[in-house]
Order: C-alpha cells, then structure tokens, then sequence
C-alpha cells in the first residue's frame, strides 16, 4: 500500500503582481510504513507539499493521493475527516495548534477525544507521551506558561497521540536544543513504527536522517535528489526527463547555464558549456558563504554615541521572572555591549526567550534591574516602553511579524517610518539576506524561512543601536543560515549591540560572548 502517492503535482499562489509556482511539476512515492526526510533549501516547496498532502491547499493541476483518499476528488468533509483521524500533522508554526484554554494534558488528548476515546484513557495515553519527552511535569500548565521549545515539544505529543497513518512534521525541531530534538525524532519514529504509519519529516536539519529509511531533496519546486541515510546521493529524473544538478557540483565543474548532453558508456555525459564562469561563480558562492562579513562604515545606528559611557547598550542585574507560578529567571545578570554578537544559549525552557522579552521591555521582571540605553525601565510604562523601542531597539521573535499585505520591501520602508528613519539602504539589507529576488513579492506567499529573513532585514533596515533576535536561523537551510549569521556579524561591526538566543552552533561560534542558560 502507498501512503503518499503525488505526481506532476503543480501549485500555484496567486499575488497581486501575478502568480508564484510553489511546486513544479514534484512526484513523490511513499509507501506505507516508510520514513521519509525531505531537504531542500528555503522557499523549495517543502511546506507546500506538506499543505497539499493534508489537503489543505489544492493543487493547481496534477494528481494527489493520501491514505486511498483521492484529494483531487474529495470533498471538504472528506479531507477533513482525513486529517483528523488518519493524519497527524506536525506545523511550523506549533504555538497556533495548542488551544490556550486547555492544559497541556488535554491538548494531548484532544484528538483521541475527537476520534472517540474516553476521557480517562485519553488522558492517560496523553501523559504516556509526556513523559516520553520528558513533559511530564507541564501536564497542568498551559500553553501560555510554556516556552517555544516546549510548545514544539507538545505540539509534538498531540500530532502523534491518536496514532495515525501518515504522520507529516514539518520543522519539528527547529526551535530545540540537540539533546531535544533527539528525542523528538526518536519519538516520531517509535509511533511511526508501534502504528506503521508513515513518517514525512521536512527539515533542515541533517541529523533528521537518523531515523528516515530514503533522504529526499526538492529544489525549485521539483525532487532533485534522494539517498539512503548511509548511501550515495542519486539525482532524480522526473516522468518528463528533467533533472536537476546540486548547485555545489554546477560551480565546480563549471555547468552554469548550458550543458551538453552526450551517451558515455551505461550513463549520460554532461558538459559544461561556458568554463570560463567558474572563477566568478566561486567567488560569489565563497563571499555568501563568510560568516564574518565586511563592517559597514556607515552602519553607526540612532543615539549609539549617547547611549552610555562605560560602551553598554544595556545591562541587566539580578534579574527575576516568574510566569504561571514558575521561577523562569532567577538572578541573571547580562551586560549587552555596544558593537558586539551577544549569544544567550541553554536547553529549551532555560528561560532564553523571556530574558529576551525582558530585555526588550516586553515582560516585567519581578526583581532586579534593568537598563536599556542609560533607561532604568522601571520608571516607563506602556507607552515609555514602545517610545524606547521605537528609538533604540529592534526586536525579532521567533514568529515573523510582518504585515501580510504589503511586500517585503515594503515591509522594511513601513518599519523605518514607524521609527522615522531612512530606508534607503533597504536594498542592501535585501541582498545580503539574499532576498533581493522577492523584494516585490508579497510576504503572505513566502516560505518560513524567506519569512525569517525578512524579519531579520526589516530589523536591520532603520540601523537601531539594540537588536534583540530569539532563533533567528531556526528555519534557515545551512546556506541562508550563513548569510543570516554574515549580516548579525556585520551589524555588530558596524556598533550595534546584536543580543541572540539560539540553540544554533553556528551562531554560537561567531559570538563575541555567550551566556549560558541552565
């Protein structure tokens, strides 16, 4: 029996300046009982493709089926009933799939309780799963109370807990520690493997591969290449005779835009047909690829020389926070300097993200103290707090919150006149996020990751003296995640003092200090 089975599916999202092609023309085969991880760099079609298995969006032509369900053919009611009894579906975006007004026990055990379970046995079976990813003692909290690693963590629990199908997870770990995202992975494959449900895991994460038994990699909307976790990549032709050659191989071998197909023995010969565009291309691929970039000379951000003397942007002291009867923070000091990659690191929960929020004026601690450009902010309230940020500081969440009807460009001019800055170096922003391509693009029909990015430049746009970012390379592949990492070094280089939480090695690399959270 096959649980996916998806061929010369195209998809198309319709913006005002015409349509954008999601899918290409992607084929892909799953049997029952096989786990699959898809790759593929940001605003691939990974998501796409997982919209489309669930039914949720409709392909705009090919043919999908899932579980035996025809989704050309199926009606409302019919794909519904196909995801909530036979799928269990692992989103991105996991804090949207957690009902605020239920324990983290019966989030759980919702969907067992719409497929006809008891209460009790449902709620067991909930805290089973708990347990296995070491959630136990949340089980009467509630979402709001949770971190974002957590929230993914039950996210997690309540996708799996009816025991479906197909399971489809996309991005299950991307907010989460090593030591977590194992365990994520591990029980995604123990349900898959008790249930002999098929595993879809889209990711950007190469340790994913630990429990898939086929890699897949889609590229510009089409399956590119897939491998065995210990064998050799093979690329894909398609029904139609396309194939796509992996951009590392396209630079070195020198095939850039023409080749030369000819018959060798038992294979094809392709040839490059303009070497001389080696040199050039290798310079472009190494200079994305730096992870310290070039200072801006002009990059000294709004009030930086008024800031403070002693060269602090801000400065936290024995700092206490305490959320839904817990202590998430308990007497942490930071100092934030001017011009410098702060990283905040420890295990999902640690408390990374409020110290965050605390920083930036977004959470009220309840000890200690807390300076943000010479500002105690004790004596600000609501309005004070916004004026500060409006003048000093940029804040990046790990929901991208940008306005869905304007473009990315857009996007940014809004920002810098919210802070009646220029924008003119907009564009550079763009570029090096390498985003330059979708600068008109509306934001709505972007992939995670292209959100991200764009986030992070509208951040950078009005050059602010603080910028304070919670994952900022959680849904990056490894190529954009360096270009994120390039333009955070540069900004700190220019004077701002860029202040980080990620779990991301990369990042934690390029710091300039670290402060650990346990």
């Amino acid at each position: 029996m096959t649980a996916v089975s998806a061929h010369d599916v195209f998809c198309l999202y319709s913006t005002p300046r015409g349509h954008v092609a999601a899918l290409r023309g992607l084929t892909l085969d799953v049997a029952a009982g096989e786990r699959v991880v898809v790759h593929g760099p940001n605003g691939s079609g990974k998501t796409t493709l997982l919209r489309v298995l669930t039914g949720e969006r409709a392909p705009s032509a090919g043919a999908v089926r899932v579980c035996g369900v025809d989704l050309g053919g199926a009606d409302a009611r019919a794909r519904a009933r196909l995801r909530g009894r036979r799928l269990g579906l692992v989103d991105q975006h996991h804090g949207s799939t957690l009902r605020a007004e239920l324990t983290v026990r019966d989030n759980v055990a919702l969907q067992l309780r719409i497929t006809g379970v008891r209460p009790t046995a449902a709620r067991r079976r909930a805290g089973e799963l708990l347990d296995r990813l070491g959630l136990g003692a949340l089980a009467d909290r509630h979402p709001t109370g949770l971190s974002g690693g957590e929230s993914q963590r039950v996210a997690v629990c309540a996708a799996i807990a009816h025991g479906p199908e197909l399971i489809l997870a996309d991005e299950p770990t991307g907010e989460l520690d090593r030591a977590s995202a194992e365990a994520v992975y591990d029980l995604l494959a123990a349900c898959a493997t008790d249930t002999g449900a098929a595993l879809v895991v889209v990711s950007h994460d190469a340790d994913a591969a630990r429990v898939a038994d086929r890699v897949v990699r889609i590229r510009d909307g089409r399956l590119s290449e897939e491998w065995a976790p210990d064998g050799a990549e093979s690329l894909v032709v398609d029904d139609r005779g396309w194939v796509r050659l992996p951009e590392p191989l396209r630079h070195h071998t020198g095939v850039t835009t023409r080749v030369r197909a000819a018959a060798g023995a038992g294979g094809i010969v392709l040839t490059g047909a303009s070497p001389a565009a080696v040199p050039a291309a290798r310079a472009a691929l190494s200079g994305q690829s730096s992870v310290r970039g070039p200072a801006d000379p002009a990059g000294s951000g709004p009030g930086l020389a008024a800031l403070a003397s002693d060269g602090l942007a801000a400065r936290m002291s024995r700092v206490v926070v305490r959320l839904v009867g817990r202590e998430v923070l308990s007497g942490h000091d930071l100092d934030v300097p001017l011009g410098e990659l702060t990283v905040v690191r420890g295990r999902s929960g640690s408390g990374k993200s409020t110290l965050l929020r605390v920083l930036a004026g977004l959470v009220r601690p309840d000890a200690g103290d807390v300076t943000v450009a010479g500002v105690d902010l004790r004596g600000l309230d609501r309005a004070g707090l916004a004026a500060l940020r409006r003048a000093h500081l940029a804040f990046v969440g790990q929901s991208a919150a940008l306005v869905e009807t304007l473009s990315v460009a857009e996007n940014l001019t809004f920002a810098a006149q919210v802070r009646a800055a220029r924008a003119d170096g907009a564009d550079d922003r763009l570029a090096e996020l390498g985003l330059a391509a979708l600068r008109d693009r509306p934001v709505g029909v972007l992939s995670g990751g292209e959100r991200q990015r764009a986030a992070v430049a509208r951040a950078f746009c009005a050059r602010p003296a603080i910028a304070v970012l919670d994952e900022p390379t959680s849904r990056q592949d490894e190529a954009n995640a360096e270009r994120v990492v390039s333009a955070l070094r540069a900004a700190a280089a220019a004077g701002t003092a860029v202040v980080v939480a990620t779990h991301d090695p990369l990042l934690v690399d390029a710091a300039d200090r670290t402060l650990t959270l346990t």
